[in-house]
């Protein structure tokens, strides 16, 4: 992969390639987006164009740090790339155009107010599905179509600050071409073929110093700064990376039928994650305890001391088993992020994934079309059925929606198969 560009409204997807052929065209970029970005393409070049904002989280500052540590040439320009160029200059994100140069600056060239929100870029736009295309108008290109009318001499400087001043009054889905035709009604006419579209500009300006870039065949990006991996970075970071896949998550549900594998290979997987020791409460550890005799029939205390001597466990040792486990199984409780990724990778070098995926695959093409869910009575068959046959209770599988929805699918499988 050569290069990524992050565009919508600025300038659409088709614009974008004619202009840099070898780019992979992305919606407008969302928290999160970057870094997904360069793990799937491990591009050479990224551009920054649009980015999403107000309802949903903005493009992540620490992920453009991360990019260009990773060596990518990362450039901004015209909108939310030309914000965060302004802010990421001094690490190596190359800023591109005149609206990436005011932020950086604080000033916009012809004007004597300050240049510093971010809403002067901001714009709604149609979803990325119907082509984000522009529903307003950014007042970064109602600064620039004044400063024509200005020197075309349709404009005073004192009328053309009152209009800047108004149109900057208004709500940013507010302001538009026509909101500023309805203040200055003389330049009605002149606004079809004078006005500026800044940002397209600059977008195109970014694009043509990205191909120069890429022309020459750069070597990887060098940073001069160290990245500093912090905890909330480290808890993205494992989210996104350990998020189980569709094949895993079909494995998964076949493990769920195998109660004690599942655990055993959940106690593997958190040894994987690095899980920190926990201090379980009492009332834990006595759970623990209960469920650590039940399951071997220590249900007398002749029969614990004699699993004691077996297994040379005294009474400290023993003790600090049992508060081992009631940590494991709390931290099981939490299904912390990450565990079943690693669970179907504990079970891939195990050599268990592919047995459990062949038959889960077979499972969802024998009840292709059949009611997934199920309730009252056909359930609580299913339910009792699978109870029957495994060491749980009816109570906890009543309790755990994912795995009474996977013992449904299983009591049909086992009913189409085994008539």
């Amino acid at each position: 992969m050569t290069a990524i560009v992050f565009a919508g409204p600025t300038l659409p997807a088709d614009a974008v390639a004619a202009l840099l052929p070898e780019a992979t065209v992305l919606p407008p970029a969302r928290q999160g987006d970057i870094f997904r970005a360069v793990r799937a393409h491990r591009p050479i070049a990224l551009g920054l164009i649009d980015g999403v904002f107000l309802h949903e989280p903005a493009v992540w500052h620490r992920e453009i740090l991360w990019a260009l540590h990773q060596g990518i040439h990362v450039f901004g320009a015209a909108s939310m790339g030309a914000l965060r160029a302004a802010e990421l200059a001094p690490f190596g994100m190359r800023g591109v155009g005149r609206v990436f140069g005011a932020y950086r600056d604080g000033a916009w060239p012809g004007f004597t107010d300050a240049f510093e929100d971010d809403d002067e870029v901001a714009v709604i736009h149609a979803p990325a599905e119907l082509g984000a295309t522009p529903l307003s108008d950014a007042l970064v290109d109602l600064r620039d179509t004044l400063l024509a009318a200005e020197a075309a001499g349709l404009l005073a400087r004192d009328e053309r600050d009152a209009v800047l001043a108004a149109l900057k009054a208004l709500a940013f889905p507010r302001r538009s071409l026509a909101a500023l035709g309805d203040l200055a009604p003389h330049l009605r006419d002149w606004l079809a073929g004078g006005r500026v579209h800044r940002k397209r500009r600059d977008a195109e300006a970014m694009l043509a110093a990205m191909a120069a870039l890429l022309a020459d065949s750069p070597a990887p990006f060098v940073p001069d700064f160290r990245f500093e991996p912090v905890q909330v970075w480290d808890d993205f970071v494992r989210a996104e990376t350990w998020a189980p896949s569709a094949d895993d998550l079909l494995v998964l549900e076949e493990l769920r039928l195998r109660p004690g594998d599942w655990e055993e290979a959940a106690r593997v997987a958190l040894g994987r994650l690095c899980v920190a020791d926990a201090t379980p409460s009492d009332a834990d550890t006595r759970a623990a305890f209960d469920r650590f005799r039940t399951a071997r029939g220590l249900l007398r205390r002749a029969d614990i001391d004699a699993w004691r001597t077996d297994n040379a466990a005294p009474a400290t040792r023993f003790s600090r088993l049992l508060r081992d486990e009631a940590a494991l199984l709390g931290v099981l409780a939490d299904n912390p992020p990450g565990l079943e990724a690693a669970i179907a990778d504990h079970l891939r070098v195990t050599g268990r994934f592919a047995p459990l995926l062949r038959r889960a695959r077979a499972k969802r093409a024998t009840l292709a079309g059949l009611p997934p869910h199920a309730s009252g009575a056909e359930l609580d068959a299913a339910l009792a059925w699978f109870a029957e046959h495994h060491a749980v209770t009816l109570a906890a599988l009543r309790a755990d929606a994912g795995l009474a929805a996977a013992v449904w699918r299983e009591y049909l499988f086992q009913r189409r198969v085994s008539p």
